[in-house]
């Protein structure tokens, strides 16, 4: 239980609440680890029952409001909320349980046994990020983030890098608790060296670049309105004016970007919504945004999440399908079995998503080349190396989980990714948060949350970053560093 309620409390740490100095829940654990060490018969069968437990305890109060969306469509999804609110954090809660348990294999020793909790955290959060399909969500670099300058090293070591020295940080009061006061100055020190890089990157302003400028259209739409065939021309007409409304300088920018899903119908061409969308963009103006398409093949029907970019004239001239997908709520997993138990995607209706193929590149005329990203396919580590984008798309619809912390989360890690890659982010969402983040994890031009608006902003230079070239290799480097430590037995004098 104490384990549980020091996972609880680590979850202070991420957005809205932002508390810093619950970070030291992380010092509980490492306590709790040692006092079992210490009278545990079977320590690495505990060790793994404290870190499940910790896991649990996090996730359950890092994630709850992933039920909230089990409620747009009460009726038929309600009675699986308490399975999806608890059930989840059940599924997380093994990658917690991994890292306390491998950190019992170090020898003997509070600060090498934490010091190895650092490391194997650092690689069961990393593993969690593609594992299964992957879920970084609330990862240790989250946990830093509400002081920005402690993630700026992520355009280094990338997002996975930071989490050693999170930990470490965490872990920094049981250290001075225990005496252990080199290791304890080293932390010091290095989150010293740390801010002190991040308030001197910080210091520089992104530049923007000559004449790319866009307006982002925020349409604030109710989950349970936005598919209701009632709603369909009120919020094809909202689109429409936010589009076609001059800016507060009078000029209209030459592209506009909608959020994941804004068509409240199939588009097809020709049709009276070419020739209304036409009108709205006017001469000289492109829009992107998100849709759902179906297509006929061989095997039947395919509905994909995708991303147009539409002309002037209203003709779809590229495109991009969601190559990621969201387990349970795109499409089922195992659904031979899962569907005969009744069970359906939440967002699919009456067909499952099919992802498309990932890509790097999206044109979009007048505008340097974007990296398309639809919802949570942004919380990911990027590409590194190949075909580098200026900028990064990307359209969301967060309105499935109305106003909890999901919104604010979600864009956390949006702005984590962009320190990472140094790319520019426009950020398009339903019902928020929407804006521009800079390469340096900064927020322009914010719609908040249920807000009806638009923004016209400038885009901003990319920015080279060391992640960006070489990839997780310096985050492999910190670990096996604090790993040789650990398994070092030589003493260091004076």
């Amino acid at each position: 239980m104490a384990a549980v309620l020091c996972g609880a409390v680590l979850a202070l740490t991420l957005p809205p609440f932002d508390i810093l100095p619950a970070l030291a829940a992380y010092s509980g654990l490492a306590l709790l680890a040692a006092a079992g060490d210490a009278c545990a018969r079977r320590r690495i069968w505990h060790r793994a029952a404290l870190g499940a437990a910790f896991g649990f305890g996090f996730h359950l109060a890092g994630l709850w409001w992933i039920g909230e969306a089990f409620l747009v469509d009460a009726e038929k999804f309600g009675a699986l909320l308490p399975l999806a609110v608890v059930g989840l954090p059940l599924l997380l809660a093994p990658f917690h349980a991994l890292a306390v348990a491998l950190a019992g294999f170090a020898p003997r020793g509070f600060a090498r046994r934490t010091v190895a909790l650092c490391a194997a955290l650092a690689l069961t959060e990393w593993l969690r990020g593609f594992a299964f399909t992957g879920f970084p969500w609330n990862i240790p670099a989250a946990q830093i983030s509400s002081w920005l300058p402690l993630v700026q090293p992520a355009a280094l070591v990338g997002v996975a890098g930071l989490a050693p020295f999170a930990v470490l940080l965490g872990c920094l009061p049981a250290l001075l608790l225990a005496r252990e006061w080199r290791v304890s100055g080293a932390v010091l020190a290095l989150t010293a060296v740390i801010a002190a890089y991040g308030a001197n990157r910080l210091a520089h302003e992104a530049q923007p670049l000559d004449g790319a400028r866009v307006r982002i259209v925020q349409p604030s739409i109710p989950q349970n309105e936005k598919w209701r065939a009632s709603s369909r021309a009120d919020i094809w007409t909202r689109l429409l004016d936010l589009t076609a409304e001059p800016g507060e300088d009078g000029t209209r920018p030459p592209v506009v970007v909608w959020p994941e899903t804004a068509l409240p119908f199939i588009y097809r061409t020709p049709s009276l919504e070419q020739y209304d969308l036409a009108r709205a963009l006017g001469p000289g103006r492109t829009l992107i945004t998100g849709a759902v398409e179906l297509e006929r093949t061989d095997a039947g029907e395919r509905a994909t999440n995708s991303i147009f970019v539409i002309n002037e004239d209203g003709e779809r001239i590229d495109r991009y399908d969601k190559a990621h997908l969201v387990p349970f709520g795109e499409y089922l997993p195992f659904s031979g079995v899962l569907s005969w138990l009744g069970l359906d995607a939440l967002a699919a209706g009456s067909s499952e998503f099919a992802s498309g193929d990932p890509r790097d590149i999206l044109q979009v005329p007048g505008l340097p080349d974007a990296r398309p990203l639809i919802c949570y396919e942004a919380i990911f580590a990027q590409p590194s190396g190949g075909n580098r984008p200026k900028w990064i798309v990307n359209l969301t619809n967060d309105a499935w989980f109305g106003d909890t912390p999901g919104p604010y989360q979600h864009l956390r890690l949006v702005r984590l990714r962009a320190i990472e890659s140094g790319l520019p982010t426009v950020r398009v969402a339903n019902t928020g948060l929407s804006g521009l983040i800079d390469p340096y994890g900064r927020v322009m031009n914010e719609i908040l949350l249920n807000q009806l608006a638009f923004r016209d902003i400038s885009l901003s230079e990319s920015v080279s970053t060391l992640y960006s070239r070489v990839g997780n290799g310096p985050f492999f480097l910190i670990v096996a560093l604090l790993l040789a430590w650990v398994a070092s037995r030589r003493r260091f004098a004076g």
